[in-house]
């Protein structure tokens, strides 16, 4: 004990003793420590709760409350010694998160990139699906009664790099971004820019 005293005693840095060395290492971790341990005392359950809790019979006991303490010191020792490891998966997992997030917030297209066939041009498309019907009862526009949405789905490329491509999802197939398995065969034509599909506008499903 007195050899790992004296070895403690002889290091110094920039004119700084080991227990002040360690001061300085720790602190990070044990502010941390304290932020969340305040935290959780004002996230305590109140009076009322702790008083129904045990009106139930589910109040703490002296053990739970010693394997809290316990809990906690070993928490906030491996805090105070293993912040940069601490710090470091913190970054990894708010990047992953942040992944996660933009993932959920993408839009949920029936199309996906396997189900593109090819670049159309738009005029193209509007000839080839011009409506005549004899009868008079659907409109003599492009796609018909759906010539609105067709027309909005036009407005929105305006990106130099915007495409048109046709899609053709068989039935069976997984579509969407949660990958449900299509009930009947699905087709349409899809907005996309630089290989990232933007858009559909489905002409045939069930």
């Amino acid at each position: 004990m007195t050899g790992l005293m004296n070895f403690l005693s002889g290091i110094s840095l920039f004119g700084l003793s080991w227990y002040e060395l360690l001061g300085i290492y720790t602190l990070p971790g044990l502010s941390y420590a304290c932020f969340h341990l305040l935290k959780e005392y004002r996230n305590r359950p109140s009076q009322f709760a702790r008083d129904l809790l045990s009106v139930i019979g589910r109040q703490m006991t002296l053990v739970d409350r010693l394997l809290n303490v316990v809990a906690y010191a070993i928490a906030v020792f491996c805090i105070a010694f293993g912040w940069p490891l601490l710090g470091i998966w913190a970054i990894f997992q708010s990047r992953k998160e942040a992944a996660l997030e933009i993932e959920r917030n993408k839009p949920d297209f029936t199309c996906l990139p396997e189900h593109l066939i090819t670049k159309v041009d738009p005029g193209d498309v509007e000839i080839a699906s011009y409506v005549i019907d004899p009868l008079g009862t659907v409109p003599p526009l492009p796609f018909g009664f759906l010539n609105k949405v067709w027309g909005d789905f036009l407005a929105d490329m305006l990106h130099p790099d915007d495409e048109m491509w046709s899609f053709y999802v068989p039935k069976g197939n997984q579509c969407g971004k949660h990958r449900f398995r299509a009930s009947s065969d699905i087709r349409g034509y899809a907005k996309v820019r630089n290989g990232e599909i933007l858009g559909e506008f489905i002409t045939e499903s069930d």
